[in-house]
């Protein structure tokens, strides 16, 4: 009954909202699959739903499965959120104005979630769908963001007039404003809490009254210019620019430093380019100070935008930007300390959540060609040269690299991210089929045909792969069905051909399907102990240990399966 409940639900979304799906304007016209032709591959329906897109320009873009929620983008900005067992409805947010747009996956903690527009970030609340703040920040995305209990990490491109390419910006999570607590005793004034601010006091330092006056700020140049300037880019754009003043340079070419190359004077130490480029003496403290070059505005649109004094919406504080002089080209990936990134340049580059400082840049032989696969702190890379290499996220140095714990050869392109689970990594691509490899040492253990190329469910026997013609077929999960060859044959199969968007499912053994016309569809064994979702991949471990917890490294499904142990040399 769950299916027919789910279905109303949808049903009454899809009223509540644009126009509703025209079967008629769409490319595929997809059902839900017959019952006797499920019962062959021991599965079953376990909830339908619809979808509302609005013709045929519109369609399902992006279906990710997170803990027990299902979240569904479209390409005209519809994001539905609903429960993953049962198909119902949670929420429904238009993202934009409705026009055709780029989506990205999304990405959440334990709170929110966090989904890209444009150049709009929107942050909602996960089971409610409370709209915690909507962020313009500046410029548009180029990959989905990646989020941990402290903040929100974003690819973007980079602003107007900068030599970068990318820049990853890292905003903090919005806390709840600290009330002081009454005191016990009504006679004594109430405890002041140290983290609560007087807004008044915070304008003050802002704006001084005519009877106050403000110090003067020293001029602080950054120390570690050294350390980063091969690997960070500038990012200041219109108004961002950390470019020290006109007058103490010894040359307007970056890279701008403070060491006097040479001893003859220069443009930069005249006392008057119109306006006074200089640094102010005791006696000029009260005088206006000149803007440095980096924060004119390159354009009419920016000056404007630098002159709007007109109140702002609550948006979250900037943590950092790192600007990188090549594409980011997958969504930032986390471990506990630190935000990886996959570069255009076969590189993978790793900073620290605090103060992005660059801790390791491990330049592989071979493009990067999916997101990694993620377990607990270890990451799986495909490589376009039809290898997957497992690095561990915690550990590496600048001088090092990163820590590679094994190298698999898996042939073909590897274009799809690894399907990882407890024992296994599945390594997959385009007509490259499905290769099993031991997560512990990167072992072949079998591979499928080039046909069966994309992997997409999988419970405790069973792996459940599309082939290129759309049919889905079922794998034994462990053993191949020929031990001297190594080769393995599909166990059953039933074509689904009218399904024509692919839903990878990591967060439990449930099998969905979806189609352009708004049409998913959920399936499970009929076993009786998958009657409730079971978790097959292991988690990866993104977020800091607590203050006071043991620290000993990530614990149950998240932690490395271990080896046999090594015989005792004689």
């Amino acid at each position: 009954m769950w299916h027919r409940s789910a279905t109303v639900l949808f049903l009454v979304l899809a009223a509540a909202t644009a126009a509703p799906a025209q079967v008629n304007n769409v490319y595929s016209r997809a059902v839900p699959p017959d019952k006797a032709a499920l019962e062959r591959l021991n599965l079953k329906i376990e909830w339908t739903a619809n979808i509302p897109v609005a013709g045929r320009r519109d369609s399902l873009t992006q279906i990710q499965l997170v803990d027990d929620q299902i979240f569904i983008q479209t390409r005209t900005g519809l994001l539905v959120a609903g429960d993953a067992v049962t198909g119902q409805l949670q929420w429904f947010a238009q993202l934009g104005d409705k026009d055709y747009a780029n989506t990205y996956p999304v990405a959440t903690n334990s709170q929110f979630v966090y989904v890209m527009n444009v150049t709009k970030l929107h942050c909602f609340h996960r089971y409610t769908g409370v709209v915690e703040y909507v962020h313009d920040v500046g410029a548009p995305a180029t990959v989905g963001p990646a989020a941990d209990e402290t903040g929100v990490y974003c690819v973007l491109g980079l602003r107007t007039g900068n030599t970068g390419t990318h820049r990853i910006a890292v905003f903090d999570v919005l806390r709840p404003i600290a009330i002081s607590a009454p005191a016990a005793d009504p006679n004594k004034p109430a405890a002041k809490d140290p983290r609560a601010v007087n807004p008044v006091d915070r304008l003050v330092t802002r704006y001084a009254p005519e009877h106050m006056y403000r110090t003067t700020v020293p001029d602080v140049f950054d120390p570690g210019r050294a350390a980063a300037r091969s690997v960070e880019a500038p990012v200041g754009g219109a108004a961002g620019s950390r470019t020290p003043s006109l007058n103490i340079l010894s040359k307007v070419s970056p890279p701008y430093t403070l060491d006097s190359e040479s001893p003859a004077p220069s443009i930069t130490i005249l006392p008057s380019l119109r306006q006074p480029y200089r640094l102010r003496n005791d006696f000029q403290q009260d005088i206006q100070r000149t803007a440095s070059l980096g924060v004119i505005p390159p354009s009419l649109a920016a000056s404007m935008a630098l002159g709007d004094l007109r109140p702002r919406a609550v948006g979250p504080p900037m943590r950092w930007e790192y600007g990188l002089t090549t594409r980011v080209l997958f969504p930032p990936f986390l471990t506990p300390t630190r935000v990886w990134a996959v570069t255009g340049t076969q590189s993978l580059l790793a900073l620290n959540k605090r103060d992005k400082k660059t801790e390791v840049v491990q330049q592989l032989a071979d493009p990067i060609s999916a997101p990694p696969g993620r377990a607990g702190l270890t990451s799986y890379v495909p490589l376009g040269s039809g290898y997957v290499v497992a690095v561990e996220g915690a550990s590496g140095s600048i001088g090092g690299g990163a820590n590679v714990l094994w190298r698999a050869p898996v042939g073909g392109i590897a274009n799809h991210q690894p399907f990882v689970t407890d024992k296994f990594v599945y390594a997959h691509g385009d007509h490259s089929g499905v290769v099993c490899v031991s997560r512990s040492n990167g072992d072949l253990v079998w591979r499928s045909d080039e046909s069966a190329d994309r992997l997409i469910a999988a419970n405790q026997e069973f792996v459940y792969v599309r082939d290129r013609l759309g049919n889905l077929l079922v794998f034994d999960a462990k053993r191949p069905t020929g031990t001297k060859t190594l080769r393995s044959a599909p166990l059953a199969g039933i074509n689904l051909s009218e399904f024509n968007i692919n839903v990878t499912n990591t967060a439990s053994d449930r099998i969905y399907l979806a189609a352009d016309n708004g049409l998913i569809v959920c399936l499970r064994d009929t076993s009786a102990k998958y009657a409730r979702p079971v978790r097959v991949c292991p988690e990866p471990t993104v977020n800091a240990t607590p203050r006071g917890a043991v620290e000993g490294g990530p614990k149950g499904d998240g932690a490395m399966p271990k080896s046999d142990a090594e015989p005792k040399k004689e």
